[in-house]
């Protein structure tokens, strides 16, 4: 049971000592993290790109005047 309680003792002792050791905020993964950030901002702008292109094009036929064939208004003329 003594040495249970030594090696916990230890464990938490070096566990302690490591973490306020400071080693993770070195920034060793550095370049792998804007790797990886690089990767989703790509993915993201192939995504927005289709979509405002599609949402200008819907925009631009909502506000765009009607056109009705001349066909169409003749046959109204004549209905008249």
């Amino acid at each position: 049971m003594k040495k249970l309680v030594v090696q916990g003792l230890l464990l938490f002792g070096v566990a302690g000592s490591a973490l306020a050791s400071g080693a993770a905020e070195s920034g060793g993964g550095g370049f792998l993290i804007a790797l990886f950030l690089g990767f989703f901002a790509v993915i993201v702008v192939f995504q927005l790109i289709p979509s405002l292109m599609v949402f200008f094009s819907v925009v631009k036929e909502i506000f765009a005047p009607r056109q009705t064939k001349v066909s169409e208004i003749v046959k109204q003329d004549e209905a008249k």
